[in-house]
């Protein structure tokens, strides 16, 4: 065991040295909707990955499949900053004392143990808590911060409303224990000041969820206990029904922030309403839906006077299957999360589990990681994310608002190409363009030229004559950017496929009213993402 210990060490040292990242100054705390470094005041962006570590056998996923330094470097190659690192409460309480060997026995995991032993043996003999410990120090070392989230009480798979777990004084949600657990969690990450946050409890849920006690007496009573036992740390509250709905504070203040540490997290997915309006009805109609709810029940904290930081935790798509509602959603999403430059946490990075809902080795198809956790599942997924990986705002900027012409389908950014063109191209840094918001000319700038549709099926042009140049944001999801041409009829953008980067106009897809068209337009949506961020 000495000798394999060393041979970690060795990995450990050698993955950090190819792969590290400078460490970020913290910790963080609130600056109206920002997070910063509380020492300079600079906005820190969050773009994150959940690792869950909550379900038996208690330990971080994949470390039968990769020694835990490649799952680390993964990813920091993957522009990942931060893990959103899940367990359960009773891995502190109930079952502290229990060893990752005995707890992958008692569930008899014979072949994931044996996988254990080859890539990561040093985490056998550890506590539950230790090797939890163990891998939040090996994400430090790479220069991630570490989000540790409170899944569930029990140590299974999250969530339903009839789990028993979904709110406090549930029959397996003991509230006592929590907050114990909350505070042990607090306490032992105390000056690892990787350990940027805890998550009080993820997706409240059920018949006996109540908005004035989660939100006056819960979330203040367990942030309080987090919040003595480790001043640093971010405190993570959750919205109610699965962490869709923050509507309380509509009418409603905070009682307190905790030191300008409080903050509130979201979830959404393809999912959730009636049917599936991705594929059966009108796709802009189902954009504007989505983006009209997340708005309305959990943007809206990021808005005005008292606005506060919104972590969106949770979203995510099969990746393995990328169906025509997770496609959609996919697109539809990034535009709005980049419009507020959300800090954010995709679910998830692992490609497997050891023992999910009595299936073991299952795969998860929503991971950026193939079951092996050798490669990326859809690098495809991973370019379109891209935009979102970097900050967009911030509030110690003096730079003047401009916009980035953002593609969500292929996740490319437009700027010059040739011979007076536009192309789609990699968004980083991406051209910045200047408009109104609403209705008027389109321009590079810094360039003086403006964008000129000329035809159907013809690529735009850029111009020095101005004055007859105007585009406008059209249809129900406001994605298509339009121009007139001279019959008075609109004009798209259009990306062509397989996406390789030509730009044309053509008649626009389903941008009426008509409910009943079914046509796919998201090749036709592009996005003006305000940014302060000079290129």
């Amino acid at each position: 065991m000495k000798m394999l210990g060393r041979n970690f060490q060795a990995i450990l040292l050698f993955s950090f040295i190819l792969y590290a990242i400078p460490g970020y100054s913290l910790p963080l705390k609130t600056q109206g909707r920002w997070l910063v470094d509380e020492r300079t005041g600079e906005r820190v962006k969050l773009h994150c990955a959940n690792w869950p570590a909550h379900i038996f056998p208690m330990l971080a996923e994949g470390l039968d499949k990769q020694p835990l330094p490649f799952i680390a470097s993964e990813l920091v190659k993957n522009n990942y900053n931060c893990v959103r690192f899940t367990f359960s409460i009773h891995m502190f309480t109930r079952y502290a004392n229990l060893t990752i060997e005995e707890s992958f026995d008692r569930l008899n995991l014979t072949k994931a143990k044996a996988g254990v032993i080859k890539n990561n043996p040093f985490v056998l003999k550890m506590t539950v808590p230790q090797a939890y410990e163990a891998v939040v120090d090996v994400l430090g070392s790479f220069g991630l911060m570490v989000d540790a989230d409170n899944h569930m009480s029990d140590p299974i798979w999250c969530c339903s409303n009839d789990d028993e777990n979904g709110f406090p004084n549930d029959p397996r949600f003991d509230p006592d224990e929590w907050i114990e657990g909350l505070g042990l969690v607090a306490q032992r990450f105390k000056g690892k000041t990787q350990v940027i946050s805890i998550g009080l409890r993820n997706e409240p849920r059920g018949k006996n969820q109540n908005a004035t006690l989660w939100f006056n007496h819960y979330i203040m009573k367990a942030g309080a206990q987090v919040h003595q036992a480790n001043p640093d740390v971010l405190i993570v509250a959750s919205g109610l029904n699965f962490a869709t709905d923050l509507t309380y504070f509509k009418d409603h203040s905070l009682i307190s922030n905790f030191d300008n540490k409080l903050i509130f997290e979201g979830h959404s997915y393809s999912w959730g309403g009636e049917g599936n309006p991705w594929v059966d009805g009108s796709v802009n109609k189902a954009c504007a839906d989505k983006i009209g709810s997340l708005n309305n029940n959990l943007g809206f904290v990021t808005d005005g006077d008292n606005a506060v930081p919104l972590f969106f935790s949770e979203f995510g798509v099969d990746r393995k299957q990328m169906p025509a509602n997770d496609d959609r959603f996919l697109s539809c999403f990034s535009t709005w999360a980049a419009e507020k430059d959300l800090d954010w946490g995709l679910w998830a990075f692992q490609g497997s589990y050891y023992f999910r809902q009595n299936v073991t080795n299952m795969e998860e198809y929503f991971g950026v990681l193939e079951i092996d956790w050798n490669r990326v599942k859809n690098p495809k997924v991973e370019r379109r994310m891209g935009l979102l990986k970097q900050k967009l705002q911030a509030p110690e900027s003096k730079a003047p608002l401009s916009y980035i012409m953002y593609h969500p389908q292929s996740g490319a950014c437009v700027g010059k190409g040739m011979n007076g063109q536009i192309r789609a191209g990699n968004c980083k840094g991406s051209a910045r363009w200047t408009h109104n918001g609403v209705e008027g000319p389109l321009e590079l700038k810094g360039t003086g030229l403006c964008l000129e549709a000329t035809g159907d099926g013809l690529p735009p042009v850029l111009t020095s004559d101005c004055s007859q140049t105007t585009w406008e944001p059209i249809s129900a999801s406001k994605l298509h950017l339009a121009s007139k041409d001279r019959n008075g009829e609109y004009q798209c953008l259009h990306l062509e496929p397989p996406f390789a980067g030509n730009i044309v106009t053509k008649k626009c897809i389903c941008v009426g009213d008509d409910p009943t068209c079914k046509d796919n337009p998201t090749s036709q949506w592009f996005k003006l993402v305000g940014t302060n961020i000079e290129s």
